[in-house]
């Protein structure tokens, strides 16, 4: 850890003070658990519950800890890059349990998904949807896109102005060259947008389909 355990807590009343919502990267059951610990020992629940805490990664987040992370609001980011991350350091007895995600969305903790790598979203749906080695824990890729769009939102309180296409909310949409649900999964990351519109404004046409 690059903080300490005596110097979390202190930082955990800093973000509270200055109302400023808390984003920690955090990898490790240990690590986790501390930053749990500095949780509830700085309000716990009364104090997190809604301020929307992000662990961005979370890998490790082992089945133990999830009920403390659903009860204090934790939200997590993972990137599906990660999941293909070498075995060897979590060890063989907890690898099967390392970076879940289907396990968050069916304890109640929102899921968002992130790159951390290639900027190809279609390629991480792909990841997240696979998940190789691990397929037990894959999302179906309506949960990826969701986890990309809405859940990405609500993770940085922005889900009233974007992440789906509802009146009133701004139009970012992409009108994308092939159908993400239905095309095979190798062909995924081929996706491109030949349409991208931001705030209601067209900032990219590639002429393929009629804006009238």
């Amino acid at each position: 850890m690059y903080l300490s355990e005596n110097e979390m807590p202190a930082i955990l009343r800093e973000s509270v003070q200055n109302d400023d919502q808390l984003l920690v990267h955090v990898v490790g059951d240990r690590t986790i658990e501390a930053v749990l610990n500095a949780m509830d020992a700085t309000g716990g629940k009364d104090v997190w519950a809604k301020r929307r805490v992000r662990f961005e990664h979370a890998d490790s987040l082992m089945p133990d800890l999830i009920p403390r992370a659903k009860a204090l609001g934790v939200i997590v980011v993972q990137n599906p890059t990660h999941l293909g991350l070498n075995v060897k350091q979590w060890g063989p007895q907890r690898a099967h349990r390392n970076q879940p995600m289907r396990a968050l969305l069916a304890a109640g903790i929102p899921l968002a998904i992130g790159s951390d790598g290639p900027n190809n979203p279609y390629l991480n749906i792909l990841l997240a949807s696979t998940y190789r080695g691990k397929p037990s824990e894959a999302l179906t890729r309506e949960q990826a896109v969701v986890a990309y769009t809405l859940t990405a939102a609500y993770a940085e309180f922005a889900e009233k102005d974007k992440g789906s296409l509802e009146p009133g909310k701004l139009a970012d949409l992409a009108v994308l060259s092939q159908d993400i649900f239905r095309v095979s999964t190798d062909d995924l990351p081929k996706t491109v947008s030949v349409l991208t519109m931001v705030g209601g404004r067209i900032v990219y046409d590639a002429n393929a389909v009629s804006t009238r």
